[in-house]
């Protein structure tokens, strides 16, 4: 089955009947997922040995549609981010980080009309081109545990980090495999190690602390939906096995 198909069954078992009456007409879910793939094919960008394509997408339709789609962003979103990190995983594409994707309305586009724009984030490229910031492991294959990953809230937005194995380092520098643009998380904050059937946190003696649901620890075995906070940033723990 072709990822287009299979995204398109994901979205109308997640709408249900919503899908059916909302989107009778104006823009569709399935040809904003085409011209997102679209945009990613067009904008690659080619480095010594790998091939870079835009880690930021905006969606702008006319406001009608806007309308429709406003109720299902939350749904959306994380959907489109699957199927584009899927698009190039199958097309061997390096991706600095999960794809960012908002959405906005422009008044002189129709109902049906849509456009896509794309940027490359040129300042983690040129860090991921020196081989110094590895960011989210989008592209480990079997290095990366399924099932398993960090929520980042930031503006009422949800980015979800993937974990590595046999550990992920977060912290504010760039060598981290989750990197923290956060002036109060340390360098090199927190580690999580995945130890088979557990993921075990470690403080690695960081100036502010690690907080798992308000607590302050130094190693903790997590669970799903733990809230951890190093410094000011909020993340949260799933391990759908655990759901």
């Amino acid at each position: 089955m072709s990822l287009l198909r299979e995204f398109e069954l994901r979205i109308e078992s997640l709408l249900e009947g919503f899908f059916t009456r909302q989107f009778k007409s104006g823009v569709q879910p399935v040809e904003i997922a085409k011209k997102l793939v679209r945009e990613m094919d067009a904008h690659r960008s080619i480095s010594v040995s790998k091939v870079y394509v835009p880690n930021h997408y905006v969606i702008i339709t006319s406001e009608e549609d806007a309308e429709k789609l406003k109720p299902f962003e939350k749904t959306l979103i994380p959907e489109f981010q699957s199927f584009l990190v899927s698009h190039a995983k199958k097309e061997g594409y390096e991706l600095v980080g999960l794809p960012q994707i908002e959405f906005k309305s422009l008044s002189k586009l129709s109902l049906g009309e849509l456009v896509i724009e794309s940027s490359l984030e040129s300042r983690e490229v040129e860090a991921a081109k020196t081989g110094v910031t590895k960011m989210l492991r989008l592209n480990a294959g079997p290095d990366t545990k399924e099932g398993a990953y960090l929520v980042k809230f930031d503006a009422g937005k949800e980015t979800r980090l993937l974990l590595a194995t046999p550990f992920t380092k977060i912290g504010r520098a760039s060598d981290n495999d989750i990197v923290i643009r956060d002036p109060n998380v340390s360098r090199h904050h927190a580690q999580i190690e995945n130890q088979g059937s557990r993921y075990l946190l470690k403080d690695l003696s960081s100036t502010n602390g690690t907080f798992i649901n308000g607590a302050a620890v130094d190693e903790y075995v997590l669970k799903n939906r733990d809230v951890i906070v190093i410094g000011t940033t909020k993340l949260q723990f799933r391990r759908e096995s655990d759901v």
